[in-house]
């Protein structure tokens, strides 16, 4: 798993702006030794504190390895925000926003599970119900969308898989609607590089031996910056590693 764990962090989808689609690849053994604190007293099957401060629940104990990778391994991944400004704010004598990790300088926080899942299914043309999380939500920033095991075909969790890489044009250089040559080749590198990263997820992580995972809001936009824009997780367990793959989406007004 080393080297692919390597080709999977080096990975980058066409045309994508910087950040938008990162993967973390840890191993289960190393999970376990840096996992998040396990609360004993509860009546949850699966209790930890998060970094943030909360206690987290779970059904399973995998989601506290999960959360363990988003919280102390995922911010790794971000080039992290220096001191500034909020976007609303208007009073020059209130302080500056804090430099910090994370996409939003928050960190990342865990998102636990409440056991529920999403089976995939087919009505014979491959229309897949949406099986994930909406982009119309005010307060995205504050909310937690817990993890959900997703099941299904190989086929079915493939086209999934490249589906909720939805990105827009405000996500990357290149265009949905092309008008000129340019822009469909841009466009076209862009769905084959998402095809790409998908077969590569799943040749990591097969389908017969390896589960699946669903999220959103583990980026925390403490202060609301960037409020038109949402995140989602996915992850890939196998008895040896996890991985998680994180999904910046910005709305698109036109």
């Amino acid at each position: 798993m080393g080297s692919l764990a390597a080709d999977l962090a080096d990975f980058k989808v066409a045309h994508l702006y910087q950040e938008r689609c990162i993967v973390r690849v840890r191993g289960v053994d190393d999970l376990r030794v840096e996992a998040l604190e396990a609360v004993a007293d509860s009546t949850a099957s699966v209790t930890y504190r998060s970094r943030h401060g909360g206690l987290v629940t779970a059904t399973d104990e995998i989601f506290r390895l999960l959360d363990t990778l988003l919280e102390t391994r995922l911010p790794e991944a971000f080039t992290p925000l220096e001191e500034r400004a909020h976007w609303e704010d208007d009073d020059e004598e209130a302080g500056p926003l804090p430099a910090g990790p994370g996409p939003y300088g928050s960190g990342v926080r865990g998102l636990g599970s409440t056991g529920e899942r999403i089976t995939l299914v087919s009505n014979g043309n491959l229309v897949l119900p949406d099986a994930g999380f909406g982009d119309e939500d005010d307060d995205a920033p504050h909310r937690r969308e817990p993890w959900q095991e997703v099941t299904g075909a190989p086929d079915l969790l493939r086209a999934w898989l490249i589906g909720r890489m939805r990105w827009t044009m405000n996500d990357g250089d290149y265009t949905e609607f092309p008008h000129t040559e340019q822009e469909r080749i841009q466009l076209a590198e862009t769905q084959a590089s998402r095809a790409e990263l998908a077969d590569q997820l799943l040749t990591a992580f097969p389908p017969e031996r390896s589960r699946y995972f669903v999220g959103a809001h583990a980026g925390w936009d403490r202060w609301s910056e960037d409020y038109l824009s949402r995140d989602e997780v996915i992850a890939f367990a196998s008895e040896d590693h996890v991985a998680v793959l994180w999904l910046a989406l910005y709305r698109y007004y036109g």
